[in-house]
């Protein structure tokens, strides 16, 4: 994907926390994003939501929201757009088993005829610890590793093998196959600086999707968003020789510039998240369209 367009792409981020349980509100934003000039939606993918604390600073809070599944209804959105793009911010690839993953995202794939982008990473505590799985950030992301090259090698259509520490797999021919060649984008999600791992990760595969200090997720400091950009964005093109995605917030406040440096700095996607840095969901937000650039 990265390279097929020469413009900086905008994406909106439909809050799949706030439908109060009805997904058929976001299958209606997707068709309204696609009418508006939006070249991509993103839903998250939590199983327990809010977390009890987060990365992003969020306070601890019993309060649990409803989650539709993204990719069911990503799917339904899918079946009434033909252009829009359909991807996840992010998926906690070693929550699920990768081959149930790879058949799922290959058949959406081949419904939507192309557009599927998988944001990847490793989750948050209570989705794993809600359901017996141990909170151990350097075993799953072992399985995290594994469960990329499974799911990818499941994805060619020819015989595949794989013997590793968490995943084993016996010639096996998943079909079908995406329709994307040679596989659907992978991109990999991070919070920047505290954790740089993500990046190397990031260029292995098809790109990154990160947080980083003022972009609207991470609490700001004293250092602009965009000189954190800045130094991500050199760390991983020093990391890559080919870099892919590069998948951003439009963060609370931005300006003119923000986006120029974007361009400047080879962003593919900007994503909507917030209007007035606030989590909105309603039709106005979608149906205005990208900011004008």
């Amino acid at each position: 994907m990265a390279g097929d367009s020469e413009r900086l792409l905008r994406g909106i981020v439909l809050a799949n926390w706030m439908v109060g349980g009805d997904p058929g509100v976001l299958v209606d934003l997707g068709v309204v994003a696609e009418e508006s000039g939006w070249d991509g939606v993103f839903l998250a993918d939590h199983l327990i939501f809010p977390p009890p604390s987060t990365i992003g600073g969020s306070v601890e809070t019993d309060e649990r929201w409803d989650f539709p599944d993204p990719w069911i209804t990503l799917a339904a959105i899918a079946s009434r757009t033909e252009r829009i793009r359909l991807g996840s911010w992010i998926t906690p690839v070693a929550r699920r088993q990768p081959w149930q993953l790879a058949r799922d995202l290959a058949t959406l794939d081949r419904l939507s005829q192309g557009r599927v982008i998988l944001g990847a990473g490793l989750g948050r505590r209570p989705d794993y610890e809600t359901f017996g799985q141990p909170w151990d950030l350097k075993m799953i992301a072992r399985r995290y590793d594994e469960a990329l090259e499974v799911t990818a090698g499941l994805w060619s259509g020819e015989p595949f093998s794989y013997e590793g520490e968490h995943y084993t797999v016996d010639d096996a021919v998943l079909l079908p196959t995406p329709q994307q060649k040679p596989r659907i984008p992978v991109v990999i999600g991070g919070f920047w600086p505290k954790n740089k791992v993500f990046v190397r990760r990031g260029a292995r595969w098809d790109g990154i999707v990160p947080h980083f200090p003022g972009d609207g997720v991470m609490p700001g400091d004293n250092t602009p968003p965009e000189e954190h950009l800045r130094a991500l964005i050199e760390h991983y093109r020093q990391l890559s020789d080919e870099p892919g995605e590069i998948i951003v917030l439009d963060p609370p406040g931005s300006t003119p510039e923000y986006v120029e440096v974007c361009e400047e700095l080879g962003v593919t996607w900007l994503l909507t998240a917030k209007r007035d840095g606030e989590w909105k969901l309603d039709h106005d937000i979608v149906r205005d369209g990208p900011p004008s650039p």
